[in-house]
């Protein structure tokens, strides 16, 4: 089973994407703030990371910068979600080396299931 780990400080969207990531058969731990991400990152093996981008502790652009410049994690993808985000800093993230970006006011938990699907390679 491929694990999850969904940062992402909004009950309503932890609720909404894990529960569609959950019925997909995903093991899906969810962090509340970018810090707290990043630490479960390091001490756990995750298959992919979906990162919000405004959160407390610490921004999903510094999450990224972390999460890349670690050997434990560097070549896990990362799917972003973001309700509001410049063009610049979504540039700036997928130039990064990131998986995907999604705007999670245009994006329905199943589209998303999909897409972390279609990262793992699972039919």
């Amino acid at each position: 089973m491929s694990k999850i780990l969904l940062i992402e400080d909004e009950d309503i969207f932890v609720d909404m994407f894990g529960d569609s990531l959950k019925k997909a058969g995903f093991e899906v731990l969810a962090a509340k703030n970018g810090a707290w991400g990043v630490k479960e990152a390091l001490n756990n093996n995750f298959d992919l990371i979906i990162v919000d981008m405004v959160m407390p502790a610490m921004s999903g652009e510094e999450v990224i910068e972390k999460l890349k410049a670690d050997d434990k994690t560097k070549n896990v993808p990362i799917v972003v979600i973001s309700a509001s985000v410049s063009l610049a800093t979504q540039r700036r993230v997928e130039g990064a080396g990131i998986a995907a970006f999604f705007v999670k006011t245009q994006i329905i938990p199943s589209d998303l299931t999909r897409k972390v699907k279609e990262l793992l390679h699972i039919d």
